[in-house]
């Protein structure tokens, strides 16, 4: 990748390897359509010609041959920037993009012929052990570029073209679709699209979220798989996929190798010819090839891709909305659905859109066909599953399991590992109740076997992600779920990165069955009235394994200090046993005076206490109450005794007042000590420590099991996390992340500019190492 420098003498960009600082911004070509869509035809003279006229960096600075003439700032979904012009009354002349290729001509040549060196090599060296050798296009520019250089470098008949269509792509994206098939008519192309509309899917299973991205596996991965199964006939095809992925495209490529095996699915191998290309050079390349044939790129668009996408920026979503209307008002019309029901607040429902609140849609509350549709009971030795409206038949998806030998039209045994589970099914017209004996003795493996296929019976939409993983070819899920008696039960429909199914991980709510808000009222009990202590903790960090004989509580308040020890990870096991965990010495060395400390201990009770969670999470920032109030909202929570909310708060108090967590972490300052309905002010973490945050960070990336986070998603609904838990505002908290991610670079990288506010932790670090950091 070479440094990119202005021309003023040709309006355009030069390409240097020398080692002083270009420009370090991603850039891109404007052109006049750019310029009509946003009004700049009120301030500036140009003509209506293909050439670009300028440049923009950054997205949204306009340079006129070096010099910064305007930017773009704010627009969203339904609203338009604000243009803030620096050089008014220019008159604009085309950039000579003649001149400009001649300049760069050599140091382009040198960089396709390194390209085109790797494709030669790459193709070489996994010939012989792959069916297929496939180019992955979308019809954006840096596919336009891998295209062009993969038929340059191999003969037709050697690779095939794959237009992923999710069903969800703008016009100007089909259009450059059937450009390129005519420009390269001798080349193989074939288009992989599920068999389910997107409009279908979006309702089935609710809208994609930046936590619940299924439509990529439904929409692009599926598809392709799928089609490759059935150019090659085999189930389990080994495909070497050259695509376009760049490292500068965001921090998380940044650290992408060149050629990975394995890494997107097991019999996949992802090869990447222009990874170390920049912008500037994608765009002289078309150029330079006349390959500019997506003209999404002329309206100012700088990342194809779908019309509506949880992971677009507020820039994208304005121009494809401006433009592409036709394409996006289907999608709109159902956020809007969502809206109606997930906006809580008194904005409107366009407003909530604006803000991208939908993208953090964490479950199916707000969804017609969201909730819970899987009950587990255990009665004795037995697991009992509940299946509300299930969508398939559960004896069908127990094939998965092992052997099974039916004795009657709802009943028989499933063959596991060499032990036999009989079953019962008990049906009704809305749900099916299914036993299995003795499947609460087995070990958690197996249980977790049965669990997903109870989930998959309940929820299954024949969106066909699980079937790509069956390395046999013996499932089948496109209209009914059929299982092959090739089927060898080795599991791998059941596990979907952790999850047995895309539609029940995007549709089931957050409590996890009837059984779980019993717990949680029960352990609200636990708290008695004493809440945590400083000098309490004081007295255990000294002592530790010594504490339990040689403190001075009383019999009730060393249980309260236990039980809140557990839940803060500083202990485990009972009340009457516990050990001292690793964590523990860590906090020790920070001291009871360390605000980390403080800070550590709240976020575990956050993850860990229901008293904790239910503060967090329902009394918002900023509100100051007095505590018959916060009795009376614990109530309509839980369904306790006066008395029991009564003492729940009482230690909810104690836990702040005597604790540096209330006011100098600002987490409930008591307004009124000594009164009897005393107040309390959540009022935020005004001067946080960085490490804290990180390690607060750390753990809601543990929780959501992701280590690509947005910082938006923490202010959207997000129960656990720096905002959540903190109350830090957001442009702190950005600059927080900005700091953390230049001092430790290896444990976050935070890409927060322009509309970017991505987060990427480094998943092989703990939160627990983060605590170790200096």
């Amino acid at each position: 990748m070479y440094d990119i420098y202005w021309d003023e003498e040709t309006g355009g960009i030069l390409l240097t390897d020398s080692n002083e600082n270009g420009i370090k911004r991603e850039i891109r070509p404007v052109f006049y359509e750019e310029l009509d869509l946003l009004g700049f035809d009120e301030y500036w003279d140009y003509p209506r010609v293909k050439e670009p006229l300028l440049w923009a960096a950054s997205g949204r600075k306009y340079y006129y041959r070096g010099e910064l003439v305007a930017e773009a700032k704010g627009g969203g979904l339904f609203s338009r920037p604000q243009l803030h012009i620096h050089e008014r009354d220019l008159g604009l002349q085309p950039v000579d993009l003649g001149s400009t290729l001649a300049k760069n001509r050599q140091i382009l040549q040198g960089v396709a012929q390194k390209s085109l060196g790797f494709i030669c090599d790459a193709y070489k060296k996994y010939e012989k052990q792959t069916d297929i050798v496939t180019v992955a296009f979308s019809g954006g520019k840096d596919s336009l570029v891998l295209l062009d250089l993969v038929q340059r470098a191999l003969e037709p008949d050697r690779f095939v073209v794959v237009f992923g269509d999710t069903d969800m792509e703008i016009k100007a994206t089909y259009q450059a679709i059937e450009r390129a098939k005519e420009k390269w008519h001798h080349l193989n192309f074939h288009i992989a699209r599920s068999h389910k509309g997107a409009e279908t899917t979006w309702h089935e299973m609710g809208p994609p979220s930046r936590i619940h991205r299924w439509c990529c596996s439904v929409h692009k991965s599926a598809p392709t798989l799928l089609l490759l199964r059935e150019l090659t006939g085999k189930p389990s095809v080994k495909a070497l996929i050259f695509d376009g992925v760049r490292r500068e495209e965001s921090p998380s490529r940044s650290n992408y190798r060149a050629i990975t095996e394995g890494a997107k699915h097991r019999t996949q191998i992802n090869a990447s010819p222009i990874i170390d290309w920049n912008a500037g050079e994608v765009f002289l390349y078309l150029f330079s090839r006349g390959l500019m044939l997506n003209d999404a790129y002329r309206y100012g668009i700088v990342r194809v891709g779908c019309a509506v996408c949880p992971m677009a920026s507020d820039w994208r979503d304005m121009i494809t909305n401006l433009v592409y209307s036709e394409n996006t008002w289907p999608f709109i019309t159902q956020l809007r659905s969502y809206a109606r029901l997930a906006n809580n607040s008194s904005e409107g429902i366009d407003d909530y859109l604006e803000k991208g609140a939908w993208r953090g849609r964490a479950g199916g509350r707000y969804l017609a066909v969201g909730g819970n549709k899987v009950f587990e009971e255990q009665i004795g030795d037995d697991i009992e599953f509940s299946l509300r409206q299930p969508q398939e038949n559960w004896q069908e998806w127990a094939k998965t399991l092992g052997g099974q030998i039916l004795t009657g039209r709802n009943k028989g045994f499933i063959d596991r590992g060499g032990v036999s589970y009989p079953y019962t099914i008990t049906r009704s017209e809305k749900s099916w109740v299914v036993r299995i004996n003795g499947l609460a003795k087995t070990d958690r493996y197996t249980l977790s076997a049965f669990r997903a296929v109870a989930i998959k019976t309940a929820f299954c939409c024949h969106c066909q992600s699980c079937e790509v993983e069956c390395p046999t070819g013996a499932l089948s899920v496109k209209e009914r779920v059929k299982i092959d008696e090739i089927c060898t039960a080795c599991g791998a429909c059941l596990d979907l990165g952790g999850v047995p199914c895309l539609a029940a991980k995007s549709l089931m709510t957050t409590e996890r069955g009837s059984n779980m808000g019993t717990r949680n009222r029960r352990s609200l009990t636990d708290y008695q009235t004493f809440g945590m202590r400083q000098t309490w903790l004081a007295d255990f960090l000294r002592l530790q394994d010594k504490w339990r004989s040689d403190n001075d509580l009383g019999n009730r308040q060393q249980d309260s200090m236990v039980m809140w020890l557990r839940q803060a990870e500083l202990t485990v096991g009972s009340i009457r046993r516990f050990e001292i965990t690793e964590l523990t010495e860590t906090i020790s060395r920070l001291g009871d005076n360390s605000m980390r400390t403080w800070a550590t201990i709240w976020t575990n009770l956050g993850r860990n206490s229901t008293l904790v969670q239910w503060y967090v999470n329902n009394v918002p920032w900023g509100t100051a109450l007095p505590k018959d109030e916060l009795v009376a909202l614990l109530g309509k929570e839980y369904d306790l005794s006066h008395r029991t909310r009564q003492n729940a708060i009482t230690a909810l108090f104690q836990l702040l007042s005597e604790t540096p967590l209330g006011g100098q972490l600002g987490l409930g300052i008591d307004l009124t000590p000594g009164q009897r309905n005393t107040t309390l002010h959540k009022r935020g973490w005004k001067n946080p420590d960085p490490l804290s945050i990180l390690y607060s960070l750390y753990r809601y990336a543990e929780k959501v099991n992701r280590y690509e986070l947005t910082v938006r998603e923490l202010f959207q609904g997000a129960e656990e996390g720096p905002y959540a838990l903190f109350g830090i505002e957001r442009d702190v908290l950005d600059g927080l992340f900005r700091g953390l991610s230049a001092q430790y670079p290896n444990f976050i990288k935070a890409e927060i500019i322009r509309d970017l506010d991505n987060l990427f932790l480094n998943n092989m670090h703990t939160a627990k190492e983060v605590l170790q950091l200096e």
